[in-house]
């Protein structure tokens, strides 16, 4: 399948908005935790012993949640700009003005998507050993990253796609709103399913697989303080 000519421009600037807002959180984190102590051996244990006592029995329960859970909020960043296009309806002469909100309206939420996305990543990197930051985040993080790069990405180029199709039909007087939806849900179909696709995959990774990882990570932590 051939993407879009503009899908590598999209996608580095999703990827760059929503590493900035990852870069914010960790400095603004940095400002209120300036000096965080590592966990000696005995704090340690106590959140190894929560991990394997709380956390993980939770985990593997918690799939279907965590699930709709991300794919909700990608598939907000997919849809919910284009709802901008309900201005254009009444001011068609507003196009680009129009598109441009919508645009900004990715850019905000996938920058807002990074900021609460590594809350704790600052604080979790300076009381714990890189191991264990290593398998919290890497094996299922990058595919729940990707997904979220992926549906701004396709945010973007859904905008481009409207643009387009309002801009032809803006002295059409007989155009339904029903029609709009319809071109908007023919075109985000197949990118949905994409990134719910990776968000499933993510999911099961974080519920089944990265528990189990960093209970061993834990486990080799302690045996080095010892």
């Amino acid at each position: 399948m051939k993407l879009p000519d503009r899908f590598p421009r999209y996608f580095l600037i999703a990827a760059i908005l929503l590493l900035s807002g990852i870069a914010l959180v960790i400095v603004q984190a940095a400002v209120q935790n300036p000096h965080p102590e590592p966990l000696d051996h005995a704090g340690l244990q106590a959140r190894a012993d929560f991990h394997r006592v709380t956390v993980m029995p939770f985990m593997a329960h918690a799939f279907p949640r965590l699930l709709f859970l991300n794919a909700g909020v990608a598939l907000f960043i997919l849809i919910v700009p284009l709802f901008w296009v309900w201005v254009w309806w009444f001011l068609r002469d507003q196009l680009l003005t129009v598109t441009a909100f919508m645009r900004g309206t990715a850019g905000i939420l996938m920058i807002a998507l990074g900021h609460n996305s590594f809350t704790k990543i600052y604080v979790t990197y300076r009381i714990l050993p890189w191991p264990m930051i290593a398998v919290m985040y890497l094996p299922h993080g990058w595919l729940e990253m990707l997904a979220f790069v992926l549906a701004g990405t396709f945010s973007f180029l859904l905008i481009d796609a409207l643009q387009t199709y309002l801009k032809g039909n803006r002295n059409n007087d007989a155009l339904h709103p029903g029609e709009i939806c319809l071109f908007i849900l023919g075109r985000a179909a197949k990118p949905a399913v994409a990134v719910f696709a990776l968000v499933a995959i993510a999911a099961a990774i974080e519920c089944w697989v990265t528990p189990g990882l960093i209970e061993a990570a834990y486990e080799a932590a302690l045996q080095t303080m010892q």
